[in-house]
């Protein structure tokens, strides 16, 4: 019976002995592991946030410390992106990247592009403080570009009071010239919506709009490159916005743009035609449209 019972319980001390060893490897290996694991699915879906504790300096603590490192990496891009994104250029080139459509040493792309100044802006300027302009020119922009990027529209530059806008398939909008006239309507509302507000002299502004082929690409220096378009598009496009003040309106359309549209889709707006108009530079006159 002496060798039973010692047989017995040897087998039932290891058999103690493995249970905990069973219990001590869910304890130090599969729960952090696991945990690691619910951290790192946060973390694909978007959530930065999750960095966990380093306790030992076993190889599970050094798998948590370089865990934390990549956190680190990962919240440093997406503030720069956060902070440089901010910066139209580099706001451009990240979604033609992303769309791998064209191609950045340059390439002809069919677009629609908008021009928007404020009138008189001038005499506004020298009345303001140079903190206070800069306040008044935020606030500006971020009423009547909020109606171009809700049209899909992407703003290419300001250049002091005015800015400029593409719209374009490159873009994803198939109907770029709807697009781009219906971001004018919008930025008419948001303007009036702007002055209402009274903090400033009430503010008027033009939008000159023209479509065509122009060509997109980096331009500059192997040390500072900016993402633009240039071409004649560009140009009459800037050329009707300077007209809105000659022919009494703030919208005017170039005749490619009307043609190019369902008019059916803007219901009671109308087109009205102001006429040959011979913009600056050109050599024979354009048929530009108002919107009524």
């Amino acid at each position: 019976m002496i060798p039973l019972v010692m047989t017995t319980f040897i087998a039932a001390l290891m058999l103690c002995f493995h249970g905990l060893s069973i219990l001590l490897f869910r304890w130090n290996l599969q729960a952090p592991v696991a945990k690691l694991i619910e951290r790192m699915r946060g973390v694909a879906a978007g959530d930065f946030e999750r960095k966990t504790s380093v306790l030992d300096s076993d190889e599970i603590g050094q798998l948590k410390g370089h865990f934390n490192l990549m956190l680190d990496g990962l919240q440093e891009r997406e503030k720069i992106k956060d902070t440089f994104g901010r910066y139209v250029s580099i706001e451009i080139a990240e979604k033609i990247i992303k769309s791998g459509k064209v191609n950045l040493a340059g390439e002809e792309i069919e677009a629609t592009v908008l021009f928007s100044d404020i009138r008189n802006f001038t005499p506004l300027s020298e009345t303001l403080p140079a903190a206070e302009l800069v306040r008044f020119l935020n606030a500006y922009f971020s009423h009547v570009t909020r109606p171009i990027m809700d049209s899909g529209g992407v703003i290419n530059k300001f250049m002091g009071d005015a800015l400029m806008a593409i719209f374009s398939p490159v873009f994803g909008l198939e109907d770029h010239v709807g697009a781009a006239v219906r971001a004018s309507l919008g930025m008419r509302a948001a303007l009036a919506d702007f002055n209402r507000n009274g903090e400033y002299p009430p503010v008027l502004a033009g939008v000159g709009i023209h479509t065509g082929r122009l060509v997109a690409g980096n331009v500059g220096t192997e040390r500072r490159m900016e993402y633009t378009v240039l071409g004649d598009t560009v140009n009459v496009a800037s050329r009707i916005e300077s007209q809105t003040k000659q022919q009494q309106t703030d919208i005017l359309l170039s005749g490619a743009v009307v043609a190019a549209l369902d008019c059916a889709q803007f219901g009671v707006v109308r087109f009205e035609t102001c006429g040959p108009v011979l913009l600056r530079g050109k050599s024979a006159p354009m048929e530009l449209f108002r919107i009524g």
